[in-house]
C-alpha cells in the first residue's frame, strides 16, 4: 500500500471510530454526518467523500464492531479446550474483555437494536452473529475431540449462549457491578458448563 493510500485508509478509520463514538455517547438517531464531522474534527463533507452514504459509514461501524467483538471472543477461550474450563477460565476473560470497553458494547446493543427495523443495518448485524456462531462451533469442534458432546442441537446451544450473554451485557450497561450480577455470572458458568457430556451418555435432545 503506498503512502496516499495508507493515509486515505487511517482517515476512512478515523471517521469510523468517531462514527462508534458517537453512537455510543447520543445513540443512533442522533448520530448525523454533521456530528461524526464535529467529533471527527474535519470538514462534513469529508465524510461522505470517505464512506459515501450514512447507512455505508454505519454498516462500516457495524463490521468494526463485529470484527472486535469476534476477536476478543476468539483471544478469550484460545487454548482452552476442556468444556469446564472454557466456561470458567474463558467466561471470565470474555467478560473482562467486554467490560473494559463500554462504548464498544453500548454501539453493539444499540445497532442490532435499530437493525430490528432497519434493513440497510440488517446484513451488518448478521455478520456480527454468524462471526458469535463460527468462534462457538469451532470451539465446540475442539471440545468434542476431547471426547465429550453437547446435550442439545448446537444450534440451540449457540443462540441460548450469544443471546444470554447479550442479556449479560445490557444488565451491566444498565446497572454495572452488582451482587446479584456476579452470583448470575457464576450460575451462567455452571449453566454453559452443563452442555457438555461424556460421548458415551445419552443421545442429543431434539
Amino acid at each position: 500500500m503506498d503512502h496516499v493510500a495508507t493515509r486515505r485508509a487511517a482517515k476512512a478509520e478515523t471517521i469510523v471510530l468517531a462514527c462508534l463514538r458517537c453512537i455510543a455517547r447520543d445513540g443512533y438517531a442522533a448520530t448525523s454526518m454533521a456530528s461524526i464531522a464535529r467529533e471527527a474534527g474535519i470538514d462534513k463533507r469529508l465524510v461522505a467523500y470517505y464512506h459515501g452514504s450514512r447507512e455505508h459509514l454505519l454498516d462500516r461501524v457495524v463490521r468494526h464492531v463485529a470484527d472486535q467483538l469476534i476477536t476478543k471472543l476468539r483471544q478469550a477461550i484460545a487454548g482452552i479446550d476442556d468444556p469446564h474450563e472454557i466456561a470458567r477460565i474463558g467466561f471470565n476473560r470474555i467478560w473482562e474483555s467486554l467490560t473494559t470497553d463500554r462504548a464498544l458494547l453500548v454501539a453493539w446493543l444499540g445497532i442490532k437494536a435499530e437493525a430490528i427495523s432497519n434493513p440497510e443495518l440488517q446484513e451488518g448485524a448478521r455478520y456480527l452473529n454468524d462471526g458469535f456462531r463460527d468462534v462457538i462451533r469451532e470451539a465446540w469442534a475442539t471440545i468434542e475431540s476431547r471426547g465429550f458432546r453437547a446435550r442439545m442441537s448446537m444450534e440451540r446451544m449457540t443462540l441460548m449462549i450469544v443471546a444470554s450473554i447479550q442479556g449479560l451485557v445490557m444488565e451491566w450497561l444498565a446497572y454495572g457491578d452488582t451482587p446479584e450480577l456476579a452470583e448470575t455470572l457464576v450460575d451462567f458458568q455452571t449453566w454453559i458448563a452443563s452442555f457438555a457430556q461424556p460421548a458415551a451418555e445419552s443421545p442429543i435432545s431434539p
